[in-house]
Order: structure tokens, then C-alpha cells, then sequence
């Protein structure tokens, strides 16, 4: 590989992890400022064996929490991504339908297998003929979808 390619892919990387590694480096800034300036106050309230080491923890369980749950609001609530997944598949005639590559990997070496892998098990349990034709025919739909590594959208499947 060429050096300006390895150099252009490696700064590429870079980028892309600074979000995750910011978000990191502030909510672990955030805990340790605040564990020691509510240490003290927390051995007061809950007692002496309450020290720095479980205020860090409590703190950073905190962090977690907040941060789960406001990604899950953003998300699901007031769908603050959505604009953003709307703007590159469906308004983009090129990717609308198109497979990304690791869509195509996952679907030929995980989904496929694991819906054969169900329609087995549901031939063996007898779990009844609707649901053995349903997963004949996403397994089909699949199989074409990697063969052609295209994606045919039905109307009542339009996720934006």
C-alpha cells in the first residue's frame, strides 16, 4: 500500500475515533473532578467507609446512566438522527438501494445462517406452515439480495 494511502487511511481513523474518545475522556474528567470534590461530602452523608474509590464509582455508574439514557431519548424520542439516515440512503439515488459491504458480509455470513438455522428448528418443533414459508422466503430474499447486492425496498417497508 502506498505510503500516502496508509497515511490518509490511518489520519481517516484517527478522526473517526476523536468523538468516542472525547466523549470518553470527558465523562472521566467529569468523575474525577467531581469525586474529589464530593468525596468528603459523601463520607459525611453515607458514613465513613463511603471514600473516594465509591464515589468514583457511583459517579461514573452516573455517567453511564445519563449517557444511555439521553443517546436512547435522542434516538427514539425526538429521533435526533433521523434527518441524517433520511439524507444518505433515501434521498441519495445511488445508495438507496445499494448494500454496503459490510451489509453484504453480515448478511451472507450471519443472517442467512441464522434464518436457516431458525427454519430448522422451527421444521423440527412443527411451529406451523405461516411461519416456515416466512422464513423460505426472507432466506430467498437475502440470498438475492447478496447475489445481485441489491436491496429491493417494498413501499410498506420505507423506514424514514
Amino acid at each position: 500500500m502506498d505510503l500516502k494511502v496508509k497515511l490518509a487511511v490511518y489520519l481517516y481513523r484517527w478522526q473517526q475515533s476523536q468523538g468516542i474518545f472525547g466523549m470518553l475522556i470527558s465523562a472521566l474528567t467529569f468523575a474525577g473532578v467531581w469525586t474529589l470534590l464530593l468525596g468528603p461530602i459523601f463520607s459525611r452523608i453515607f458514613g465513613p467507609g463511603f471514600g473516594y474509590s465509591e464515589t468514583l464509582l457511583l459517579l461514573i455508574a452516573l455517567v453511564v446512566v445519563v449517557f444511555i439514557v439521553f443517546g436512547t431519548f435522542l434516538d427514539r424520542g425526538i429521533r435526533f438522527w433521523a434527518a441524517q439516515a433520511y439524507v444518505g440512503t433515501t434521498r441519495n439515488p445511488w445508495l438507496y438501494d445499494k448494500l454496503y459491504q459490510k451489509e453484504a458480509l453480515n448478511m451472507v455470513f450471519r443472517d442467512i445462517v441464522e434464518l436457516k438455522t431458525l427454519l430448522k428448528i422451527a421444521e423440527r418443533l412443527e411451529l406451523g406452515e405461516d411461519t416456515v414459508a416466512r422464513l423460505n422466503q426472507s432466506i430467498m430474499r437475502l440470498e438475492e439480495a447478496a447475489r445481485n447486492k441489491r436491496w429491493t425496498v417494498k413501499p410498506e417497508e420505507e423506514a424514514y
